[in-house]
């Protein structure tokens, strides 16, 4: 990896793809079967204190960048993928149309629950939460939980 801080721990099983893109924070916990992506102009950061749990995917391939900062926490088979596919001309398949960059920027103190999938182009506010099973399609404000598909307000922390 470009960077990998201190006192990292990494689940068996991590899969990293492009990892001279990826720059990595002290005290960082990755669990089990966690996949980091970041090829093709990808660049993926993550802050200090940063926790993974089990099955995280993480995708900044083809011109992408996701950011975390410090002390986020990842629920357990979250999908985040910066980039996506190009769709525009219905005359040709959609794998022959390439990719557009996007950037997942989430930013310090943040949880994100269970199961949940942030696509690109988004922002998540410090302190916010985002509830198991969310699907998050637009910018998360400070300090607010969120959830349902696609994500919604459902109050401010600590109300």
């Amino acid at each position: 990896m470009k960077n990998l801080g201190s006192t990292a721990i990494l689940g068996p099983g991590m899969v990293v793809n492009g990892s001279e893109n990826i720059y990595i924070g002290d005290s960082f916990h990755c669990l089990r079967n966690c996949t980091l992506m970041a090829f093709d102009d990808g660049l993926i950061e993550f802050g200090n204190r940063v926790s993974l749990n089990a099955n995280v995917y993480i995708n900044a391939c083809v011109r992408g960048k996701i950011i975390l900062g410090n002390d986020v926490l990842v629920g357990p088979n979250v999908v985040m993928r910066a980039s996506d596919h190009v769709m525009k001309d219905v005359n040709r398949p959609i794998n022959q149309q390439g990719h557009t960059g996007g950037e997942i920027i989430i930013e310090d103190d943040v949880w994100i629950g269970a199961n949940v999938t942030t696509v690109g182009g988004i922002r998540i506010g410090k302190g916010a939460v985002v509830a198991a099973g969310a699907v998050v399609t637009r910018d998360v404000e400070p300090y607010t939980v969120v959830g349902g598909v696609p994500a919604v307000f459902i109050k401010r922390r600590g109300d």
